[in-house]
């Protein structure tokens, strides 16, 4: 009696999780094919893309090129991976801006209501979002960080400059640091574009997150509470976290661009939930 009441209940898990992941499947499909049939986000990844490093090329030529009229002092302060990846600021903002285009393109368009009526499930689509634009960004990132580098590790060789390689101490994990900040920013710009749901308002959200917040608040004369909240924004911690400054570890620098991420994606999710689309 028990097996046999028992085998209904084991066949419905059985086909519930197969459809759970064609779901999950078909939602993935259609962000993709909404997020490439944009001109403006094929076009825009690109340009940010070549001026990235084409901005690190010409920082480290330029370094480069004065290194042998530097004095003592200066060359003992010389640092090839920090001139080459000072690109970097400009990079995450641009990731920043790239995350909240995703999201507030179809609130623009309207078309956010087609989405949410062939996918009732609003988590999913948000969750649909944040994996597309989180390995989007990943990949760009990668693409980004490592062209750099090794562009711009080559013209100080070149130029009988200073220089690191992939193999030397810590060199891949800053290269992966940035990689991971770069992404994260992605992902943080997605959650404010879905929280306010406007291109202009998530445009400016973002760089008051990452730019004008962090620079505002190292004016602030240090104090008790400062000290114990400055060093958490995602812009210091990328910081921390790429270049390896006294104050926080890397470790935690990490720790707190995913609990900044985790935090908005929590939020998005509840403010999709509910509120009319």
């Amino acid at each position: 009696m028990f097996q046999t009441m028992a085998a209904p209940g084991a066949g419905s898990a059985g086909h519930a999780l197969p459809g759970a992941y064609r779901r999950a499947g078909a939602a993935l499909v259609a962000e993709w094919i909404k997020l490439r049939s944009l001109r403006s986000m094929l076009l825009t990844p690109l340009l940010g893309a070549i001026a990235s490093i084409g901005i690190s090329a010409t920082a480290v030529s330029n370094n480069a090129t004065g290194w042998a009229h530097l004095d003592a002092v200066q060359k003992a302060q010389f640092d090839p991976l920090y001139i080459n990846l000072n690109f970097v600021f400009l990079g995450v903002l641009l990731f920043g801006v790239l995350g909240a285009l995703v999201a507030t393109n179809e609130y623009g368009s309207g078309l956010i209501r087609t989405t949410l009526a062939a996918t009732p499930q609003r988590g999913l689509v948000l969750a649909a979002k944040a994996v597309l634009a989180g390995l989007v960004s990943f990949a760009l990132a990668v693409v980004i960080i490592f062209t750099a580098f090794f562009a711009g590790q080559a013209i100080l060789a070149g130029a009988h400059a200073p220089h690191v390689s992939l193999g030397d101490h810590n060199v891949l994990l800053h290269l992966l640091g940035n990689v991971y900040y770069m992404t994260a920013a992605g992902l943080i710009g997605l959650f404010t574009g879905v929280l306010v749901r406007s291109a202009a308002a998530a445009v400016t959200s973002v760089f008051m997150l990452l730019l004008v917040l962090p620079l505002l608040a190292d004016k602030i004369t240090p104090d008790a509470v400062t000290r114990h909240t400055v060093p958490y924004l995602p812009l210091n911690l990328g910081d921390e976290m790429s270049h390896h400054y006294a104050g926080l570890s890397p470790g935690a620098a990490v720790a707190g661009l995913a609990v900044w991420v985790l935090v908005l994606a929590a939020a998005a999710a509840f403010s999709l939930r509910d509120r009319d689309a």
